[in-house]
């Protein structure tokens, strides 16, 4: 192995391992061998890529070098759960591909790039997460039951609001009531959001009325 091959691999892992250590921190999934693994792994397909292609005249080396984004994404996609109407784990997916991404940068050379795409990620990561956890201190908690007729497709509807306006919920739920259906839900958001929501809700066809309490 050259020095040269040696040193890529080395800077790849560092790099891996700066943003593994911040997910290993946060007790994400994706955590520091994780990332280590990825960045080394992309450095070295990448580093094949154009070792094949110098061996082959007229070979892309590009070819192999696209796998790796195709591959990362099954991976990536392994992190992604969706439970109770949410979902979870998109900024691990996100990371891991961007590793991925750095560790081609790191085989292809591309050492400047690879240094200061890390220390973005590491901001964003870190820095960002106090931002949006003094905006989710501005939020307040509330407790929704919607009655309505009984018209399933309402819950499709209901879903297609909070998505609109951009509230995450924490908690939904569809009951049988009589003759219709309540749904209770719970999330946390702004002021005008809550305006939003209710005026929305109450515009669907088939309910009822809103019962609604701040927590």
């Amino acid at each position: 192995m050259s020095l040269d091959i040696l040193l890529k691999i080395i800077l790849a892992a560092a790099l891996g391992g700066v943003i593994g250590m911040e997910r290993e921190l946060s007790h994400k999934e994706a955590g520091l061998r994780t990332n280590i693994l990825i960045a080394i792994g992309s450095t070295l397909i990448t580093i094949l890529s154009f070792k094949i292609a110098d061996m082959s005249p007229g070979a892309d080396p590009a070819r192999l070098t696209a796998q790796i984004i195709s591959g990362i994404g099954f991976l990536g996609a392994g992190a992604i759960i969706q439970a109770r109407f949410a979902v979870h784990g998109l900024t691990t997916a996100a990371t891991i591909w961007t590793v991925a991404a750095i560790g081609i940068a790191v085989g292809s050379g591309f050492y400047l790039v690879a240094f200061l795409v890390t220390i973005f990620v590491v901001i964003i990561l870190t820095v960002f997460r106090y931002f949006i956890a003094y905006l989710e201190k501005q939020k307040q908690n509330y407790v929704y039951l919607i009655r309505t007729e009984e018209n399933a497709s309402l819950l499709v509807d209901f879903r297609q609001v909070l998505s609109e306006i951009g509230i995450k919920y924490t908690s939904a739920r569809l009951n049988r009531k009589g003759s219709g259906f309540e749904f209770e839900i719970i999330f946390s958001t702004s002021d005008k959001k809550n305006r939003d929501f209710i005026e929305k809700v109450m515009l669907l066809q088939g309910v009822k009325d809103i019962l609604s309490e701040n927590l």
